[in-house]
């Protein structure tokens, strides 16, 4: 999880569990129930990766950066905790629910148009 990663990774969660509650015969309201539940996972990781409660975890990607510097990929961005404001990172964390949401709904058109 990272703010540069989380976007396009909920974007792609919101458009797959479109089409799976779509086959899966889900309706509204548990659709609205899981969807809550990953964004919030997605949240919760984070959050834990940003202030530092969670190590970065993926031996691949990580090469040695706290849960910040990866939430921020500080070695190729070169903006650490200490640059954003926390007002900016409140920000990017309420956009998380827009993203996953944009999804869905663009899987939803398109499928709709698909059908006419």
């Amino acid at each position: 999880m990272s703010f540069l990663l989380d976007p396009p990774a909920l974007f792609i969660t919101g458009i797959a569990f479109y089409y799976v509650g779509n086959k899966w015969g889900l309706v509204k309201l548990v659709r609205i129930a899981i969807s809550l539940f990953i964004v919030l996972s997605f949240v919760f990781f984070s959050l834990l990766l940003y202030y530092d409660a969670l190590p970065c975890f993926l031996p691949v990607i990580c090469n040695n950066l706290s849960g910040s510097e990866f939430m921020f990929h500080s070695n190729i961005t070169g903006i650490y905790k200490k640059d954003v404001p926390l007002v900016a990172v409140i920000l990017l964390f309420s956009l998380y629910p827009l993203w996953y949401y944009l999804g869905y709904a663009s899987a939803r058109k398109f499928s709709k148009r698909g059908s006419k």
